[in-house]
């Protein structure tokens, strides 16, 4: 056994010095992990090359290459592949040519060391990344993002390994049912930042106007926490929870997402926290009460203009925290704190929540993190909240051929209904995108370490794991009246304004840059002389660093055409492209600071 474990060893030293490894399991230590079976079972394969899993062969009996040949033949013109599995690797070694680079997602520790140990990925001409995890935590795939950067979806397939799957069924389908879900996410994100493209740049340069003088999230995180929090969406089933929200108000810290502020002021309730995140012009509606400025407003620096500038000049008390775009990292001068997100306000409000609660060190009882109106579904074929913002708008465009029944109907049916269980009824109607914030809910609660209950009081909807799920008087039994420490942060003083005028200048430059290659990449027959000025001009585009990223966020659509989708997009589109995306980016940065 010994000697199998130096085997491990050296060909472990291989593998890293030319290929890849990330994940949670470590091959060094895997050897000592496994079974006394397991470990005769290894040995048995690197003596007759058979390798079993769970007394189940890897391969085929007969002829495991030519088995491998065939798989790898139907891969056809891929150039990339997820691999969940690969056994004893016999499938390397007949990659098609074309194909370069090879992800492997391997969940069980045996076939981690059956892979190392078979040496079959010596003979694979592809970039290898081996992510050697039991993929217990929530997030354990979010580690392939940075290997998904830049391949063409198109062209890069998912593989599942047969007789892997035949052994362990129950493991090996949920990793393959994980990788679909990262893939599902991946395309929800890619679609939020195209669509918005245009949004992102304009709304964190015009944000700056209140942003300096604002507060910041971690001035919030460092007031002493609530031993309560609600966390108000605006589900269908808000409406049931007024009344109870009404008689205990006085017992919790109210937060709530910008969408349910309005039918809580409808409803007499005033949130403590409201959170904002959307860049969506139509989403300043949800300010648009009178009320409005009675909460404190934490929001993301990308959040539609119009709500920061409206609350300022109503007075309200504003916190902002950091976004991840180089435009805000350039332009802030504070660290305002950080925020996970999940999707949506309410993931972005539960984090900051659960962080806050997690601060309480002198509390003899846990502190409480309470949902009310996070439906997550559409219980009783419902949409939204009762008294929500555009209902009106919805009832204005309402006719006898187009009821607000159909308006729900088509809302349910925007994607594929899915089934999940509830809270009230066996199964809920859902779909990809609330499954998203259901599955992301659920996976806080999975590893949540900070001493805080975890409550859900919706009324109806979706069940989420890991959270307890009662009414709202019960999840608030045994919690005093408390005073709003919200209030007692003091305003912050006029923080100092970054100069930006280099980038104003680098803008300037990418337009000039990219005019006058988009007029000489027309030429169909272009000299050295022409080729020579195209190159110069990408050279020095590509080092004006950051104009260019900022510039490039609002042309996300067509970068992502090249680098993703595979599709042809001729040079003048592209630079014309580039050139409106630096004129647009210092126009806003010109209206705001000048220069």
């Amino acid at each position: 056994m010994a000697d199998l474990e130096a085997l491990l060893t050296s060909h472990l030293e291989h593998f890293k010095t030319h290929h890849e490894l990330v994940g949670t399991l470590d091959p060094a230590s895997i050897f000592q992990s496994l079974s006394s079976p397991e470990r005769d079972a290894l040995a048995e394969g690197v003596v007759s090359r058979r390798w079993q899993l769970s007394g189940k062969l890897l391969h085929s009996e007969r002829d495991a290459g030519r088995e491998a040949a065939r798989a790898a033949a139907a891969f056809g013109s891929a150039r990339a592949i997820v691999c969940v599995s690969v056994g004893a690797g016999y499938l390397l070694a007949h990659l098609p040519a074309a194909l370069r680079s090879v992800l492997i997602i391997e969940p069980n520790p045996f076939c981690v060391a059956a892979l190392l140990l078979a040496g079959e990925f010596k003979k694979c001409h592809a970039r290898i990344t081996l992510v050697a995890d039991t993929l217990a935590a929530a997030d354990a795939l979010e580690t392939i993002l940075p290997w998904l950067q830049g391949k063409n979806l198109k062209q890069t397939i998912v593989y599942v390994h047969p007789a892997a799957r035949a052994a362990e069924p129950s493991l090996y389908t949920r990793a393959y049912e994980r990788v679909v879900q990262l893939f599902e996410k991946r395309s929800v994100n890619q679609a939020t930042i195209v669509k918005f493209q245009r949004l992102w740049n304009k709304n964190i340069f015009l944000n700056q106007r209140v942003m300096h003088s604002a507060g910041t999230l971690n001035d919030l995180l460092q007031t002493g926490a609530p031993e309560a929090i609600v966390l108000a969406g605006a589900g269908p089933s808000l409406a049931s929870s007024f009344d109870d929200l009404r008689q205990h108000r006085s017992r919790f810290l109210l937060m709530a997402a910008d969408t349910a502020v309005v039918p809580l002021a409808k409803a007499g309730l005033y949130p403590d926290l409201a959170f904002a995140a959307d860049p969506q012009w139509v989403n300043h509606h949800f300010a648009e009460t009178a009320d409005a400025a009675r909460p404190a407003w934490v929001m993301d620096p990308v959040v539609c203009p119009q709500i920061p500038r409206a609350l300022v000049d109503r007075g309200a008390k504003l916190f902002f925290w950091n976004n991840v775009f180089l435009s805000d990292r350039l332009l802030r001068s504070v660290d305002r704190g950080d925020v996970a997100h999940g999707g949506s306000v309410s993931t972005n409000a539960f984090d900051i929540a659960l962080r806050w609660l997690g601060t309480r060190s002198d509390a003899s009882a846990p502190a409480r993190l309470i949902l009310v109106g996070q439906d997550l579904s559409f219980p009783n074929r419902q949409a939204h909240c009762k008294g929500a913002v555009l209902e009106a708008q919805v009832y204005a465009r309402s006719h006898r051929l187009n009821a607000m029944e159909q308006h729900n109907l088509r809302q349910m049916r925007a994607l594929p209904v899915l089934w999940v269980k509830g809270i009230r009824q066996a199964k809920v109607a859902t779909n990809a995108k609330l499954k998203i914030f259901l599955e992301w809910f659920a996976a806080r609660a999975a590893e949540k370490n900070e001493p805080v209950r975890l409550i859900n009081a919706t009324h109806d909807g979706a069940e989420i794991a890991g959270f307890e799920h009662v009414d709202l008087p019960t999840a608030l039994t045994g919690v005093e009246p408390r005073e709003n420490p919200v209030g007692k942060i003091a305003p912050r003083g006029p923080g100092q304004v970054r100069d930006i005028s280099r980038l104003i200048v680098d803008f300037t430059m990418i337009m000039r840059l990219m005019r006058e290659n988009e007029n000489l990449s027309r030429v169909l027959m272009p000299d050295q002389k022409t080729v020579q000025k195209l190159n110069a001009n990408d050279a020095a585009f590509k080092n004006l660093r950051q104009a260019k990223d900022i510039a490039a966020l609002a042309q996300q659509a067509l970068i992502l055409k090249i680098t993703e989708q595979g599709e042809e997009v001729n040079a003048p589109e592209f630079y014309r492209a580039m050139a409106q995306a630096a004129r647009e980016a210092r126009h806003w940065a010109r209206k705001v600071f000048g220069a």
